[in-house]
Order: C-alpha cells, then structure tokens, then sequence
C-alpha cells in the first residue's frame, strides 16, 4: 500500500505539473508569435500576422485554447484519482468514477481537436488573417484510448457491484 501512496503522490505531481505547464505553453506559442503552431494550421495556408490584433487575437487565442482546455481537464481528473489513490482509497464508486470521467476526457481531446481544426479556417477568414478555407481533420488515437478506459471503469463497476454483492451472502 506503501508503494502505490508513493507512486501515486509523484503521478499526482507530475499531472499537476503538466496541468500547468500546458497554459503556459499556449502563452509562449502566442508570446512568440508561431500563430500557425498554436491552431494546428494546415501545411501550405498562408497567415497573416498584422492582422492578428483586437477581437482577431481574441478568437485566435479561443481557437488555440480548445485542445489545450480538453488536455487540462484530463490532467485534472488524473490528479483528483491519483490523489484518491494516495488516500488508500481503491476500488470504490468514487474510483469508478473518476476512471470513466477521465475515460470521457481523453475522448474529449480527440473531438476538441477536430472541431478546433473544423472551424478555424472560417473564423480566421471572418477576421482576414488567412484566406478563405476549410479542413478537416480525422484524429483518433486519445478516442480509440478512452473509451477502452471507459469500457474498462464498466467492467470495474460490475466487478465492485459482485463482489459488494458476495460480502453480503452468508
């Protein structure tokens, strides 16, 4: 039990580190200027950075915080389970839980991508900072991933209601 409060408390750290960082890193991509690296931009679309400025920085800092928004969630929701873990709290509802939320996020940070690659071609030629265009983008690594957590906080769910279930049998 020991081993898990130890791994558990340096996990907890490190998501919350990560949780941090991950604003930071929008701010130094909007900072430096690599206005193409912060929205995903498509190879070959040209941007135009003078006119990155007023409401048009407003939507392009939106735009670049969609993915990153979905990132620090999941990293949110790691460091409260983590931080159950560190309690001695294991195989509860409360794990469950927290296992199928973060099954939900990942998931999530997959959609965000594809939206966020959806609908900046149009806002970004609403304000002229690029010329008319639209992509899409398939992105399915992190949904593939979290809903095999969320199939596997379901099985864990049944797997606590037996086993309740077994303890109460005389």
């Amino acid at each position: 039990m020991n081993k898990l409060k130890t791994t558990s408390t340096r996990l907890q750290v490190l998501a919350l580190t990560f949780f941090i960082l991950t604003p930071c890193a929008v701010a130094l991509n909007a900072l430096t200027g690599a206005w193409a690296e912060l929205l995903n931009m498509p190879q070959g679309i040209p941007l135009n950075s003078q006119q990155i400025s007023g409401f048009g920085l407003l939507a392009v800092l939106a735009l670049g915080s969609i993915k990153p928004a979905a990132y620090m969630i999941a990293f949110l929701l790691l460091h409260k389970l983590l931080g159950l873990y560190k309690m001695g709290i294991i195989f509860t509802a409360k794990n469950v839980a927290a296992i199928r939320k973060i099954g939900w996020a990942l998931v999530s940070i997959d959609i965000a991508g594809m939206l966020q690659t959806l609908i900046t071609g149009p806002v970004l030629t609403f304000f002229s900072i690029t010329p008319g265009h639209i992509s899409a983008r398939l992105e399915v690594g992190f949904l593939i991933v979290g809903l095999f957590v969320v199939l596997i906080a379901y099985v864990m769910e049944m797997g606590r209601e037996l086993k309740e279930q077994d303890s109460l049998v005389i």
